[in-house]
């Protein structure tokens, strides 16, 4: 190998050094950033926001799925890949379901759900510390430009002759899905009184953006809330329409 060759072959030797160098460094800070958590410490907030953080993390999934389908229990559906999406309207007949239904929805699988982000409260026996707890009863408010999503969770934590008691914690999403919802609805009203109708008009009174496209026998409206973020992500409602 001439000198040339050599020169050449040691440049580029040290750019992938470099290169795999910034790799392991990009690496390390992202899993340790991934990683990091607030410490647990044995005091009433922290123990309060460990809680609040798992009830926002499942009321997250909840709201993902909800739009995702346009419900969360699927009755009557349009079958997508992966999942369905809800029939607002099936032949001429209007299926929108009751904001209390979605509320519903949306309470029990908090309460089903959120056991497995606390999982059982293991980070806190970890410690050392006792725990009893009673079982989750959940309440959740569809607001006009957000949710509550409110838990009763008996709580009683115990370390070294001290204990903490805790009977509700919360989490308030900044998403607008009664506004959305209202959009369901109109756009579920007019298709029950005018078959396959868009109204473009109506649809750009709201600060959304929406697509219709026809997907197998009916059309699916897909309405992205860039003023609704979860992870911050537009919030995303999907709706079906069969008209028979």
């Amino acid at each position: 190998m001439d000198k040339k060759a050599q020169i050449a072959f040691i440049i580029i030797a040290a750019i992938f050094i470099a290169i795999v160098a910034a790799l392991v460094i990009y690496a390390a800070n992202h899993f340790r950033n991934k990683n990091s958590a607030e410490p647990l410490v044995f005091e009433k907030t922290s123990i309060e926001n460990y809680v609040s953080s798992c009830i926002k993390k499942t009321a997250e999934d909840s709201l993902r799925l909800l739009g995702r389908q346009g419900i969360i229990v699927l009755d009557s559906y349009l079958q997508a890949p992966n999942s369905g999406v809800e029939y607002y309207i099936y032949g001429s007949r209007s299926r929108v379901p009751p904001i209390e239904k979605l509320q519903s929805q949306l309470s029990d699988y908090l309460s089903l759900n959120i056991n497995a982000c606390l999982r059982d409260f293991e980070d806190f026996r970890s410690q050392g510390w006792d725990v009893e707890k009673g079982s989750a009863n959940s309440k959740v408010q569809i607001n006009q430009n957000d949710v509550l999503f409110e838990v009763e969770l008996p709580l009683k934590v115990a370390s070294q002759g001290s204990q903490l008691n805790f009977e509700k914690f919360s989490s308030l999403l900044n998403v607008r899905l009664k506004y959305i919802y209202d959009l369901a609805a109109k756009i579920a009203d007019l298709n029950a009184k005018i078959p396959a109708s868009v109204d473009r008009t109506d649809l750009g009174s709201y600060d959304v953006n929406v697509t219709v496209f026809p997907y197998k026998d009916s059309m699916v409206y897909d309405i992205r809330d860039s003023k609704s973020l979860i992870m911050g992500k537009p919030y995303a409602f999907r709706l079906a329409l069969n008209f028979g």
